[in-house]
């Protein structure tokens, strides 16, 4: 193996969805450098092998893909199987630092912490720790005792923090104010949200909408805080008013079946259309189709929004979005410039917003217009680069 200054832990990884380890995915591919990943092996996931095989066999970039088993009971460190788990594989891990590696790139606090941790006390080299934080796993970790220990002394032993948005970067300084964090927006790969307008008008001609509709897009777990109901009813009373509107969501949860419950009793059934799990090139095409991307999110207990990847991939293809004014979501969509923030829990004030867009297509156009210019400063590239050169930074001092 060729010298590797660099090594990301993450527990959990591809061919699984998921935003955080899709951020850590795109930089480190960009990478100037190679970069060793130990991620999850899913092997034994009869449902996940076959796509971890595909996955595995295309280009990654920078990216060298080592697969382990991280697996764990549960999150919790103090069993005794998860703790042998935990000292068994972070062996191996301070082993794979002998060489060359002096940077570890940690995922997530928890549980990607505890390999990190242990692999730094077990290594030769000293090994600097850098954590990646995107919001949500220190509400998580609010929630108990052992989590919060954890977390402070995780933080205290990191010598740098990246954090997605400026609201991650306050839930981390509410468990060490003394942390060295440094905010970087996430991404998006900017030129693959171009797409020729032939096959974009082919593509939307298939929802079979009325050709003056103003078509709404979701692409997002199907889960309460998301909020896609909040929108059902704005969609019912803008039917009602007349207003030519159609809605379309992409991806699939645990909410489905009770949406499609509350369309079919709103009686809006026949302006939502459900396509569940869809390639990368028809998500890319239904953001180019659709007119507003909405996802008003919502706090529900410890799960709120970092920042919304999916913000950013909305302005890419020009599209102005709504969002929800928790989380980092107002940093990922500029209020008045590439869309508009709103209170989720406020359906009136969903309802004016996405109501004032309906009836203005020049607004829509110029916060499409503004939106792909924000959008292209969100280059995966630069953004890689910017990760890289603040890294550099941090380990070049004394």
């Amino acid at each position: 193996m060729d010298k590797i200054e660099d090594l990301l832990i993450a527990t959990d990884f591809f061919p699984k969805i998921g935003g955080a380890h899709y951020w850590l995915y795109q930089i480190y591919r960009n990478w100037p450098k190679k970069v060793l990943a130990c991620v999850q092996d899913y092997k034994n996931d009869a449902a996940l092998t076959d796509l971890q095989i595909q996955f595995d066999k295309s280009d990654h970039g920078a990216l060298e893909l080592r697969r382990l088993d991280f697996s764990l009971d549960s999150v919790s460190l103090f069993r005794l199987g998860n703790l042998l788990k935990i000292w068994n594989v972070s062996r191996l891990l301070a082993n794979i630092t002998k060489c060359s590696v002096s940077r570890l790139h940690i995922l997530r606090i928890i549980p990607d912490g505890y390999f990190a941790i242990f692999a730094k006390l077990l290594s030769s080299r000293d090994i600097k720790l850098i954590f990646y934080a995107h919001g949500e796993e220190f509400l998580v970790a609010n929630t108990s005792r052992e989590f919060r220990l954890f977390a402070k002394m995780a933080l205290k032993k990191a010598g740098l923090i990246i954090a997605n948005s400026h609201f991650t970067e306050q839930q981390v300084r509410k468990f060490f104010p003394e942390a060295r964090v440094e905010v970087v927006h996430l991404g998006v790969n900017y030129s693959d949200f171009q797409v020729p307008a032939s096959k974009v008008l082919a593509y939307r001609q298939k929802w079979g909408f009325p050709e003056n509709t103003v078509v709404f897009l979701t692409v997002s777990r199907m889960e309460p805080r998301k909020n896609h109901a909040q929108v059902f009813n704005v969609l019912a009373q803008l039917l009602r008013e007349g207003l030519s509107v159609g809605y379309v969501i992409i991806g699939t949860g645990e909410e489905e079946e009770r949406l499609k419950r509350l369309a079919k009793s709103l009686d809006i059934s026949d302006r939502i259309h459900f396509l569940g799990r869809v390639s990368e090139e028809e998500k890319i095409l239904a953001f180019n189709a659709a007119d507003v991307f909405v996802m008003p999110s919502i706090q529900l207990g410890p799960m709120t929004e970092g920042f919304g990847i999916v913000f950013l991939e909305a302005a890419a293809a020009g599209l102005p979005s709504v969002a929800g004014n928790v989380g980092g979501q107002p940093e990922a969509v500029l209020h008045g410039n590439t869309g508009l923030v709103v209170d989720g829990t406020n359906v009136k004030e969903l309802y004016s917003a996405l109501r004032y867009l309906v009836l203005n297509p020049k607004v829509r156009k110029d916060m499409g217009e503004k939106g792909r210019k924000w959008a292209k400063q969100h280059d995966w590239k630069n953004i890689s680069q910017k990760v890289y050169n603040i890294i550099s930074s941090f380990c070049r001092e004394p």
